[in-house]
């Protein structure tokens, strides 16, 4: 099984842009949380989350939260991701209406998964 290539954008040979795999599409609610944020600032989130996952790309064990996406009504579970086009997955069947039931299901989830709490190794 091959693994996504993690590309960088064309044009920047040199500068600090982290790469994004850019094959896995963005759900409606995963386009809908990142609207029109700017992009220096999700470079600068996407490097966070790569040194958090031991300098890896993708999802981080272990580093699940809730999201609201639905003010007031509706909580999703979602994982971090060490992707500069995706930093988080939203998991579309994991909406809740209350953020303690949402908060329950990512701890569910992580304990299931047999993740702990993401530590950055040195």
């Amino acid at each position: 099984m091959n693994k996504p290539e993690f590309g960088r954008p064309v044009g920047t040979d040199g500068k600090g842009i982290l790469g994004s795999d850019n094959t896995t599409p963005l759900n409606q609610l995963e386009k809908n949380a990142l609207g029109n944020l700017d992009e220096d600032r999700l470079n600068e989130l996407a490097k966070s989350l790569f040194t958090l996952n031991n300098r890896k790309y993708g999802p981080i064990p272990g580093a699940y939260m809730v999201m609201c996406t639905k003010t007031g009504k509706e909580w999703c579970v979602a994982q971090l991701n060490a992707d500069r086009a995706k930093p988080f997955i939203i998991f579309e069947d994991k909406a809740f209406s209350s953020i303690a039931e949402a908060q329950k299901e990512a701890e569910r989830m992580k304990k299931e998964r047999g993740e702990s709490a993401p530590r950055r190794c040195t």
